[in-house]
């Protein structure tokens, strides 16, 4: 597929703190701006977010300085399918996620199902090899864009060989070594397994006419035991037939038992119960009709007593509430005389109140007027503790900014040196980058050495040596085992303890710059706050003068204060007699409304009470007609107590008459129940034939018997069977494991003479591909770079082995004898090349490809970028401004000094 890339965002990320986008497209986009701006950040981004990869050891140096986590939002184009996606990935946190166009993740849940994805869109086959298509063709860091080719001819195969997959021939070509060998080895291995299993398998046959035996008489015997099965179920349908009439008798026998033994003689016992409660019920009635005169007399007795006990109840509430009224006057009459007392004292503390009202009124004025004085004095001297807190605050305060423009002074002073840490920084990359080469140079070297010491140079001189695919002779054999040797000396005791001992200095270095560029950082927030210091400076000041203005006025108040306060002294207590005698005023002021309500109420009583008289006496002589109504009740008390003793039973007859009945019905259906059962049982016993159910019996146990002796002998046989079944399934497994052996053999045999046949092809095939694509590649860099530098004398020759040259008038001039215009033009070119022949991708990014150019070259390397065939979209960064108005869209960016912050400004 192809992709285009229509837009990164980055925020927090390097000396990007803003949220800020970057809009890019179709065709070539220019990103121009001073070095130090920003520019490769972005291409960076887009590595990081896409390839998964980034030029730092530790990808929390992405995230800008002072934040915990950045991240970068980069939206790409499917130009087959005109999808849209953004891939999102922060550094410092370690979150990945992919959105749709509608801005929803498409739930691929870890950071390699992620990569997957990406490798699958960029029409990359393996996600591993993302970081290598980045770092190799799409995106080549400008460290690398000119060192790749000034590298020897190892480490030139190495980085290039990876690009167009021929390291695969060298490493199948390792791989197959020795093979041939171990084909051997396994084939021999596998015959003496096939012949131990032959062996194994000799006695397959008798085995075989075992089983068949085994299953021949295990048949008969199940034959014979499902004869007897059958002859047993016969006999016993009969036997249970018998059981079943056995168990019926037995049922009619227990059921005409219960009858006769229970049922009967307990519904006898009923009705004999039934007919003796009938006759009490009977006499009871009798009774009741020789006592009902006396009954009655008692009943209305007893409700004349109720009647005349209410009367009296009523009268004897009458006598009680006016013996409670005439108790209510008593205490009325009492309460008069001690308001009458009340009456007076009112008077006199009136007349009392008259007196004292001046001098209170006098003495309440002085109380606020001195009240509110005080509080002034006490607020005088409030005013003097502010006044000195806030001008130890000030004091404070211009100690701080005193300090704060100290530590402005130091940072200043140590500006420049913060101003290297981004060279120091540059510095240790390349050094360590330097490094790790070297010490992949040396594993390598190793690496030959260790292959070229397991070579017999005696036996093998049509092997190729490893470093440069010629057959290796004895002499050539040791010369570059002690090349390699020395260069792995060298490296390790000179260059490695070089860049060590470089890098160490600036680790220090690089400490301190930065300890400096975060002072300097700091500068813009001190002088800030110095202006916050001062700001709050000059609002102290202004308080202190309003507070002594506010103390000035409370002084004029308080000079007549000791004056109001003697006098005040002089009138204490007037205010407590005045409250008591206003008091006892207010407690005795109602006495004489009340005094007249009292004598009111209580010629309202005495009416009562007179009232109350005559209605008691209307009640006349109660208590001698209830004494009547008694002996009454006396007389018939007797009569009374037997009719209520027999009114329950006399009212029972009627049901008892009916129990009867029942009782008789009952025992008549019960007797014909009886007679019914002994006529059913003597059907039974004429069907039960008490001979045959024993003679079944025997025979019955019998053929079990028989039945049992044949299945232990089918058992013992079953037994025999599995034994020599699971022997001849044995056997039969090993025969299909010798039939698998062989086929294997035959197999490993083809394989021995194909890995053979491999091994001589891949040596040539390498070197023969390698050549095609150097030679396809190299003439249109050579087209590409005649057209860079105007000059078509000039020939530009990529050969097999990834040596780059000038060729001019017939002569050779190395890569590093080029000049450095001419060594950009050669680099890019091969470049150029290389991502057309690359272009699954569809998109490259340059980084600083005008270095050493002049202008015409950089319009004829512009003219070259438009007219690739097979890239849709390419991105330039540059520092030179010039460049910007040679394409057709161009985003300019700068680094604001004072924040250290990249900004967008034109796009």
């Amino acid at each position: 597929m192809t992709v285009v890339i229509e837009s990164v965002t980055l925020e927090d990320f390097k000396s990007y703190a803003d949220r800020t986008t970057i809009e890019l497209g179709d065709g070539v986009t220019a990103i121009v701006g001073e070095n130090g701006s920003g520019k490769s950040t972005v291409q960076e981004a887009i590595g990081f977010a896409l390839f998964d990869t980034h030029p730092f050891d530790n990808q929390d140096r992405l995230v800008r300085d002072g934040e915990n986590s950045g991240h970068v939002e980069v939206t790409f184009r499917v130009v087959e399918t005109g999808e849209v996606y953004t891939v999102r990935r922060w550094a410092g946190r370690y979150k990945f996620d992919v959105l749709d166009a509608n801005g929803d993740a498409l739930g691929l849940d870890t950071g390699s199902a992620i990569k997957e994805w990406v490798a699958e869109k960029l029409g990359v086959d393996d996600a591993d090899d993302l970081s290598e298509v980045w770092e190799r063709s799409v995106g080549v860091p400008q460290t690398s864009f000119l060192a790749d080719f000034t590298q020897s001819e190892k480490e030139r195969v190495d980085t290039f060989d990876p690009l167009f997959d021929i390291e695969r021939y060298r490493e199948a070509y390792k791989s197959l070594s020795g093979l041939e060998s171990e084909f051997d080895e396994e084939i021999t291995a596998k015959n003496e397994e096939v012949s131990e299993l032959r062996g194994e398998l000799s006695n397959l046959p008798d085995v075989e006419s075992e089983v068949e035996e085994l299953e021949d008489k295990l048949r008969e015997h199940e034959a014979e035991i499902a004869t007897i099965e059958h002859r047993v179920t016969v006999l016993q349908a009969e036997h249970t037939a018998l059981e079943e009439v056995e168990a019926a008798l037995d049922e009619k026998r227990g059921e005409l038992e219960s009858l006769e033994d229970t049922k009967i003689p307990s519904a006898e016992r009923e009705l004999e119960q039934a007919e003796e409660a009938l006759a009490d019920a009977e006499a009871a009635v009798e009774t009741l009709s020789d006592v009902e005169d006396e009954y009655e007399a008692h009943r209305e007795a007893e409700s004349e007593r109720e009647r005349l006990e209410e009367e009296i109840a009523k009268r004897d509430e009458l006598v009680d509430e006016r013996d409670e009224i005439e108790g209510e006057i008593e205490r009325k009459q009492a309460k008069a005389e001690q308001k009458e007392e009340a009456v007076e004292t009112a008077e006199q503390a009136k007349e009392r109140l008259e007196e004292l009202e001046p001098d209170v009124e006098e003495y309440r004025e002085l109380e606020t007027e001195v009240e509110e004085l005080e509080e002034a004095e006490e607020r005088i001297a409030e005013i003097d503790s502010e006044i000195s807190e806030y001008e130890s605050e000030i004091s404070d305060l211009e100690d701080e900014i005193a300090e704060l423009e100290d530590q402005i002074e130091a940072a200043e002073a140590r500006r420049d040196e913060a101003e290297k840490l981004e060279t120091l920084r540059d510095e240790r990359h390349e050094l360590s980058v330097e490094r790790e080469s070297l010490e992949k140079e040396v594993e390598e070297l190793e690496a030959q050495n260790e292959e070229l010491r397991e070579i017999d140079v005696d036996e093998a001189s049509d092997v190729p040596c490893p470093t440069c695919d010629r057959p290796i002779t004895a002499e050539h054999h040791d010369s570059v085992i002690e090349e390699n040797t020395e260069r792995i000396e060298e490296i390790e005791s000179s260059e490695l303890p070089r860049i060590d001992s470089r890098l160490n200095e600036l680790a220090d270095d690089i400490d301190d710059a930065e300890a400096a560029a975060d002072a300097v950082s700091e500068i813009p927030t001190h002088e800030s706050e110095i202006d916050d210091l001062r700001e709050k400076i000059g609002n102290l000041e202004s308080t202190i003068e309003e507070l002594q203005s506010e103390q000035s006025e409370l002084e004029a108040r308080t000079d007549d204060l000791p004056e109001k306060q003697r006098r005040l002294k002089a009138l204490d207590g007037v205010e407590t007699e005045y409250t008591t005698a206003k008091t006892r005023y207010e407690d005795n002021e109602s006495a004489e409304a009340e005094l007249e309500s009292l004598r009111e109420r209580i010629e309202e009583l005495e009416a009562e009470v007179a009232e109350l008289d005559e209605e008691i006496a209307s009640y006349g002589d109660l208590d001698s007609e209830l004494e009547a109504v008694k002996e009454t009740l006396a007389e018939t008390k007797e009569g009374y107590e037997t009719y209520i003793a027999h009114e329950e039973e006399a009212g029972k007859r009627d049901k008892r008459e009916d129990a009867v009945e029942e009782a008789e019905s009952e025992l008549a259906d019960l007797r014909s129940e009886a007679e019914r059962v002994r006529e059913e049982i003597s059907e039974l016993e004429s069907e039960f034939d008490e001979d045959r159910f024993e003679a079944l019996n025997t025979d019955i146990d019998a053929f079990e018997a028989e039945k049992n002796q044949l299945t232990g002998k089918r058992e013992t046989v079953e037994e025999n069977l599995n034994d020599k079944q699971s022997k001849l399934d044995d056997l039969y497994e090993k025969q299909s494991e010798k039939e698998a052996l062989e086929v294997e053999i035959t197999e490993l045999e083809r394989d021995k003479r194909f890995a053979g046949w491999s091994r001589n092809t891949l040596q040539q095939g390498a070197a023969d591909l390698r050549e095609l694509i150097t030679t396809e590649i190299g003439h249109r860099a050579n087209e590409v770079f005649q057209q860079l530098r105007g000059n078509p004398t000039e020939t530009l020759v990529w050969d097999k082995t990834y040596n780059l040259r000038v060729r001019v008038k017939g002569q050779d001039k190395p890569f590093d004898s080029l000049s450095g215009g001419e060594k950009m033009a050669a680099a890019l070119a091969v470049r150029l090349a290389i991502l057309e022949r690359l272009a699954s991708v569809g998109m490259a990014f340059l980084d600083e490809p005008t270095a050493n150019l002049d202008t015409e070259k950089k319009q004829n390397l512009v003219n070259q970028l438009e007219s690739l065939e097979g890239l849709g979209q390419l991105t330039v960064v540059s520092h030179d401004r010039t460049f910007e108005a040679m394409t057709e869209r161009a985003v300019v960016l700068e680094k604001d000094e004072t924040d250290e912050v990249t900004r967008v400004v034109s796009q």
